[in-house]
């Protein structure tokens, strides 16, 4: 019996081995990330804490399965953010040294801090949402914003045209983001700038690989265009969202990325 027992066992062993569909098939898996924050504090020669930088290391946990994605990820975002957070807080040193003599208080002191949300991860796309908060004693912090596409698999950006189906740039422009500003313009009671519609065309026009000066981020049930504060409007407005649905609107989009 025991015989008979180790034979159907090495039989099903083999027949694992010869049909791959009982194993999980590479498509399947995505890229893994975790986020690691990266906090750093300055010091004035007191002691006395004057800036603290704080950003987020994306790190690909199972980066050999996807060696491009984890190599893009550390050029263009670990390494950037890691030399801007070193390079403002030593332009600002000084600034928050003075900072510190008038407003001893713990709480008061520089704050250069990076957030990094994952708005869609498939096969084929990922998409990072970036907050780049900046206070400096002001009243008023700033906030820049950034996004990035990327093909998890190859590591290059995604650029709009690439999200879009060809030759959709000028009618997802004019007939779907423009109007889309205008609801929430009308929603949210904004005034923008005389020309922005103007300032939309330059931005798609510019929209490149490496640096698109096009902000937006591929979601589950549509694409999300953000405009970061002064880029239509006053700054009062803080960034503004035009939000495409993708049910209704599926010629408009590349189906690469609708899977």
């Amino acid at each position: 019996m025991r015989k008979i027992v180790v034979s159907l066992v090495a039989a099903l062993l083999m027949l694992c081995a010869a049909l791959p569909c009982f194993a999980e098939k590479p498509a399947d898996v995505l890229p893994e990330i975790r986020m690691e924050q990266q906090k750093q504090e300055y010091r004035t020669p007191q002691g006395q804490v004057c800036i603290v930088t704080d950003y987020s290391r994306l790190i690909v946990e199972n980066a050999d399965a996807f060696p491009a994605l984890a190599k893009k990820l550390e050029q263009v975002h670990n390494r950037e953010w890691n030399y801007r957070m070193e390079d403002e807080a030593r332009e600002d040193y000084k600034d928050a040294v003075e900072l510190k003599k008038h407003r001893p208080e713990d709480y008061m002191h520089y704050l250069l801090e990076e957030r990094v949300w994952q708005k869609y991860l498939s096969r084929n796309i990922l998409s990072l949402y970036v907050e780049y908060y900046q206070s400096r004693g002001g009243a008023h912090p700033n906030i820049d914003i950034f996004t990035y596409n990327l093909d998890p698999v190859t590591g290059d950006f995604i650029t709009m045209d690439d999200a879009l189906a060809p030759g959709k740039r000028n009618e997802f422009r004019d007939m779907y983001v423009k109007p889309a500003l205008e609801k929430v313009k009308k929603e949210r009671g904004l005034f923008y700038y005389d020309n922005y519609k103007t300032i939309v065309d330059d931005l798609f026009q510019r929209d490149y690989a490496g640096e698109p000066p096009l902000t937006w981020t591929w979601g589950y049930e549509g694409i999300t265009m953000i405009f970061p504060a002064e880029t239509i409007g006053p700054a009062v407005m803080g960034p503004v969202e035009a939000f495409i649905p993708f049910k209704g609107n599926e010629m408009l989009f590349n189906k690469k990325y609708m899977k």
